[in-house]
């Protein structure tokens, strides 16, 4: 066998390895939503019968009537969710960016050991913090509201924002924002009008991460909330009931509610490649 034979052949086998190693991941990744949009169309007979009985003779959409007969609890939960997740993304990107460029450009005082305290905070399990944190909003009469989910949601997504921001700000050439100095700017000039149109990909990577996260919540919000402030994940949670758990409109619902998600992740897909990408070739 000539060395273009066995080159080829070597070929073959990396991009056959390639194809396999990619189909896995897909089907590791789109299995569990093909499950979910099957299983919100199986009425609750088919789902607790071992196996499962998936005919397509049973399809129906009772599930999904179901979750939406009563849409002004499903339409509040969704007001709650987006509010305090968008607030939480608009204040973690805004005072993580200020914050990441300071540890990254200016003369702060342990800036390196200040951003590893920081994150050192997420090393703390949920269920260590939750009671401290419940008597400090149940002192300020934050329990139950939005200002309260919100603070609490920054406490964990704050610190990774600031992380990724940090890593691209020193990656970018300080001849840029010296060049904008020498011509007048301020350092929050050279921030506002240099930085940050050079970081829209990583900080809308940054605003997806900290959206699904607080979105996604379940542990601080159904302790912290009570009836005024139920986010999409409490909402869910209440189809299991004491004697009955209806799985397929709670299916039903967590499909529903993973939709502002994926709408979210195809509309902003270019500037997280880009900002995924950025950052692996300038870090």
């Amino acid at each position: 066998m000539n060395e273009g034979t066995r080159r080829r052949i070597h070929l073959l086998l990396r991009d056959g390895a390639i194809i396999a190693g990619l189909g896995i991941f897909l089907i590791w990744t789109l299995a569990p939503i093909a499950w979910m949009i099957l299983t919100s169309l199986l009425p609750h007979r088919a789902l607790i019968t071992r196996p499962p009985d998936i005919d397509p003779a049973l399809f129906t959409l009772k599930n999904i009537n179901g979750v939406l007969e009563d849409r002004a609890v499903l339409v509040d939960s969704f007001i709650n969710s987006a509010i305090v997740a968008c607030a939480t993304t608009a204040l973690a990107l805004t005072l993580g960016s200020l914050a990441a460029y300071a540890i990254a450009r200016l003369s702060v005082p342990g800036g390196n050991k200040l951003m590893l305290m920081v994150l050192a905070t997420q090393m703390f399990p949920g269920i260590v913090l939750i009671i401290p944190l419940f008597i400090l909003l149940s002192r300020a009469h934050l329990i139950d509201t939005h200002i309260g989910l919100v603070i609490v949601y920054l406490s964990f997504v704050l610190p990774v924002v600031m992380w990724i921001l940090k890593g691209f700000f020193e990656s970018i050439p300080v001849q840029l924002e010296r060049a904008a100095m020498v011509d007048g700017a301020t350092t929050m000039q050279t921030f506002r009008l240099v930085v940050l149109p050079m970081s829209l990909p990583p900080l809308f990577a940054a605003g997806v991460f900290a959206f699904i996260e607080s979105w996604n919540e379940f542990f601080y919000a159904v302790i912290l909330t009570r009836t005024e402030v139920k986010t999409v994940p409490i909402r869910i949670s209440e189809f299991s009931g004491q004697y009955r758990t209806a799985y397929g409109e709670m299916i039903a619902a967590a499909m529903i509610a993973s939709i502002p998600v994926i709408i979210m992740a195809i509309v902003f897909r270019k500037y997280i490649l880009l900002g995924f990408s950025e950052g692996a070739v300038k870090g």
